[in-house]
């Protein structure tokens, strides 16, 4: 078998299984550089292009950017070999960093949303409950009081301001009420404060504290102007319970808009602390 010195474009492009367009744009780039037939002006590759190509796909394939290509194959030692792989290695082991930290994100969200499940059965949705919490860190947004429309708009710039990240998909957006201060009239309640809580929270992140103790629980499935209606049932149960109470009630929203456009399948729970 003869053996081949130079090779046309489309000869390298069956070889390689690539457009032809792709080794044009290697060469205006200035990563291969074929030579002109005298006789048509054809492009002609060596078999030092070939070698050329393969090193480029090689490299391409492992995320290399053609300028660090070009600058290696021009300069081609082991020292520069070893010390482009280490930088490339370098590159991946912070992707994966980065990968892992999202696919955290992603897992702990969904773990929050999933074992709500587990967490409330039709058979206690609106039953008066007694629960015991750790203290629990969480994040506060604003203390003033503020209309669910600008609940998103004070999240985001509070992460401006703070340089941070507040998860709102699968976390707990929660609201102190104030009940003195509420319209009677109104279906909602006044609120004194946003925070955010999930479990999977660093405490770093925090600048708030549910503190740890017994707390009074209500949870239903519906619209929050069920709350309206469903919290003077803690306050009844407290009163013939003769148990004291330490604080406002707090309506900690798991399922609402964030998850959901369905008001059916929001899962708001109502908690006051016992002394």
């Amino acid at each position: 078998m003869k053996k081949k010195d130079t090779f046309k474009i489309g000869e390298l492009s069956k070889l390689f299984d690539i457009g032809v367009d792709s080794i044009r744009y290697y060469e205006k780039v200035g990563i291969l550089h074929p030579v002109r037939n005298d006789e048509n002006n054809y492009r002609m590759y060596t078999i030092d292009d070939v070698r050329r190509l393969a090193l480029i796909r090689e490299l391409l394939g492992l995320s290399f950017s053609t300028d660090q290509i070009r600058e290696y194959d021009e300069d081609r030692n082991v020292k520069s070999t070893t010390e482009l792989l280490q930088t490339e290695l370098d590159v991946v082991d912070s992707e994966i960093a980065k990968l892992k930290a999202t696919r955290d994100s992603i897992q702990n969200r969904l773990d929050t949303i999933t074992s709500l499940g587990s967490m409330t059965s039709q058979d206690t949705f609106e039953k008066v409950l007694i629960k015991e919490f750790p203290d629990r860190g969480c994040v506060m947004v604003t203390d003033d009081n503020l209309p669910d429309d600008y609940v998103s708009y004070y999240v985001v710039k509070y992460m401006q301001c703070h340089h941070t990240k507040i998860d709102t998909i699968g976390a707990c957006d929660c609201y102190t009420l104030d009940i003195p201060g509420s319209n009677p009239k109104s279906k909602y309640y006044r609120t004194k404060n946003v925070f955010f809580y999930a479990p999977y929270v660093e405490k770093t992140e925090c600048n708030y504290t549910l503190p740890a103790g017994r707390y009074i629980s209500l949870t239903y499935r519906g619209a929050l102007t069920k709350t309206r209606e469903l919290l003077p049932k803690l306050y009844e149960y407290a009163k013939s319970h003769q148990l004291q109470l330490a604080g406002d009630p707090i309506e900690m929203c798991h399922i609402d808009d964030y998850e959901t456009n369905d008001e059916n399948e929001y899962i708001i729970e109502l908690q006051i602390r016992l002394k």
